[in-house]
């Protein structure tokens, strides 16, 4: 007498459950991040005309960045509000030869905050970016910002 095997064992169903649940626990919070990541690069896209502007009144006023901290001084009629921010970017200059912007992100993108430092040197605005601690949130690193 032969019994013929119909469809799967309760073991194999609760195996597949298991590989499912520990493979949605990694991609997910992997998606998340990637969500974040991509809106970062929004903001940041978004803030290049400024960064453009205020390359442009560097040269023009001889490389004084302190005649270039306000929207109005660097020919913009406002300063830019990424897609993703809680609102305009704020600009501040550090010294002679130094503009500091920072963006703010909202919720969907993590509440990061990154800052934007130009430094005139040898007649070259280079511009670097840093992760900011925005209060408790702590958890804002290159791989949630790509900064």
């Amino acid at each position: 007498m032969r019994i013929s095997s119909r469809g799967f064992s309760l073991i194999e169903l609760m195996i597949v459950v298991a590989i499912i649940a520990v493979l949605s626990a990694v991609a997910v919070p992997q998606y998340q991040d990637y969500l974040t990541r991509a809106r970062w690069s929004v903001n940041l896209t978004q803030v290049e005309p400024f960064k453009l502007a205020v390359a442009e009144c560097l040269q023009q006023e001889g490389g004084q960045a302190t005649a270039c901290d306000t929207a109005a001084k660097i020919g913009l009629t406002a300063l830019p509000a990424p897609q993703h921010s809680t609102g305009a970017l704020t600009l501040a200059s550090s010294g002679t030869d130094t503009i500091v912007a920072t963006v703010t992100g909202n919720a969907k993108a993590g509440d990061c905050m990154v800052t934007l430092t130009g430094t005139l040197a040898n007649d070259m605005l280079n511009w670097t970016l840093a992760n900011v601690a925005n209060g408790a949130i702590d958890a804002c690193t290159r791989q949630r910002t790509g900064v």
